[in-house]
């Protein structure tokens, strides 16, 4: 499998359970009334740093994770089931961006840290909970809202303390391998090393045993900040490191070389060369004595240590291992945003006029609550007026020119406006409508119980006696004709 230490997936949070249209019907209580339950919560989708795992590779052979969805609510007010949260498990040091906005979300960098990058549906709520003095039987509920979708893009930058950088085949797998516990591939040719490789290294100390991680960066050359060799997918792993090391073949122009890696990561990052840094001058059991002491002489200009090493010979590890942990400074405290500071944006109110001469209500909160009930149901409509009148619907359309018989549309709903200054004749006319089509909606339902209690069909049953004496619910509130159903077009 690849080393791949950046991929693109999408996060879905479940969707919330709908909550429940019900009505208490037991043998000694005929009309106990609404008793519909609440819906689940959608699941949200975690990401938790692992120290198991060194790539991205395990999430890679998806481009979509969803969380489930919550359960649907019951009767005798019962809640439906949550859905589970889904975690994904990434490497430490992994950061996260928002594709779509391209804002920084998290950066996860020590074991456990957990981060929500999608959140769940809020459960829809039980026609229990739209229960009032003047709403003794409502017979609408809520649905469950979708849960949150993201395009993320995933970046590792590999936690490590030193990083070691150098040309392919400086010797640098070798070194990592001498001093800590890592075991690399290790061959005679160039870019033997294709994805970064972490090592500890301990020493004993006067506190008990200390130890630091270090990375071999795969191999960069020349003009690698501009796409050349493995040197630009690499060179985001240096970043995190405290203290570089120069792993440079005496045998290569050490010199010339240091300048070039020195040159390379100004390309990518200038903040790089002000990191501490030291000089290991590699192979030195290839080379005799006057030709060490120029080198060493020409490297101690650039103004850091030297320190002769042979990693094959295991000559000067003892002085290399106390140098390294000498000069590593202390590690900083992880730059996290506070949770407060998630952007929220503001979506206002606004209508406009459609193409076909409807007027278009947009607004993302509007829109919402407005996608959570049928807006075929007449006592759902007269529950949404009061979000219409609070948000300034209805007065938005009159100043937008809008008259008694417009077409409205919010989202994927049809209304029909009505001027909330229009006549007495019209508005008597309107509740009249509304009383009548209740009453048939209350003849239909008492017959068809009464077909279930006695067998006879509903055409033939006599329900008149068995009409609920239920109320009208709220009366029509003002803004949208309340005249007419289809399925397209429903109105309160």
């Amino acid at each position: 499998m690849p080393f791949r230490d950046v991929i693109e997936i999408t996060a879905q949070g479940g969707r919330g359970g709908d909550g429940a249209m019900s009505f208490l019907r037991l043998k000694y209580i005929p009309k106990g009334g609404p008793d519909g339950g609440h819906g689940g919560h959608g699941g949200a989708i975690w990401l938790e740093a692992v120290d198991a795992l060194n790539s991205l590779d395990a999430l890679g052979h998806r481009r979509t994770y969803k969380a489930p969805s919550g359960n649907p609510g019951e009767g005798r007010e019962k809640a439906g089931l949550a859905g589970g949260d889904l975690t994904l498990s990434v490497p430490v040091g992994t950061r996260v961006f928002d594709m779509d906005t391209g804002e920084q979300i998290g950066d996860l960098v020590e074991v456990g840290e957990r981060l929500q990058v999608a959140a769940g549906g809020q459960g829809g709520r039980g026609n229990a909970s739209f229960a009032s003095s003047r709403r003794q039987a409502p017979r609408f509920s809520e649905a469950g809202s979708r849960g949150e979708q993201r395009r993320l893009r995933l970046e590792l930058q590999t936690i490590g303390d030193v990083g070691l950088v150098g040309y392919p085949n400086a010797g640098k797998s070798s070194l990592l391998a001498a001093v800590s516990n890592a075991r690399p591939r290790v061959a005679d040719y160039p870019f033997t090393t294709l994805h970064p490789q972490l090592g500890v290294v301990e020493r004993a100390g006067e506190r008990g045993a200390e130890r630091l991680t270090m990375a071999d960066i795969p191999g960069i050359i020349e003009d690698a900040h501009k796409g050349r060799g493995l040197g630009l997918d690499f060179l985001r792993h240096i970043a995190r490191t405290r203290l570089l090391v120069y792993v440079l073949d005496v045998a290569d122009d050490p010199v010339a070389t240091l300048d070039a890696l020195r040159v390379e990561l100004e390309a990518y990052d200038a903040d790089l060369l002000e990191r501490p840094a030291l000089v290991a001058l590699n192979k030195v059991d290839l080379a005799d004595a006057d030709e060490l002491a120029a080198a060493e002489a020409e490297l101690t200009g650039f103004g850091m240590p030297v320190v002769r090493v042979s990693a094959t010979a295991g000559t000067g590890l003892d002085d290399l291992v106390p140098a390294l942990f000498a000069l590593l400074p202390p590690r900083p405290e992880p730059i996290r945003a506070p949770a407060e500071a998630r952007r929220v944006v503001v979506d206002p109110v606004r209508v406009e006029r459609d193409t076909d001469g409807a007027w278009v209500v947009r607004g993302r909160e509007l829109e919402a609550v407005v996608e959570r009930f049928d807006a075929g149901n007449r006592d759902a409509v007269a529950y949404l007026q009061h979000h219409f009148a609070a948000l300034g619907v209805n007065k938005l359309l009159k100043r937008a020119g809008a008259e008694t018989g417009d077409d409205v549309r919010i989202g994927d709903a049809a209304f029909e406006y009505f001027d909330e200054d229009a006549g007495d004749d019209a508005r008597e006319h309107l509740r009249t409508d509304a009383a009548d089509q209740r009453a048939a909606e209350r003849r239909y339902l008492a017959q068809q119980r009464r077909a279930e209690e006695t067998g006879v069909s509903a055409e033939g049953a006599d329900a008149e006696d068995e009409i609920e004496d239920e109320p009208d619910g709220e009366a029509a509130e003002e803004g949208f004709d309340g005249a007419e159903s289809t399925e397209e077009r429903s109105s309160p």
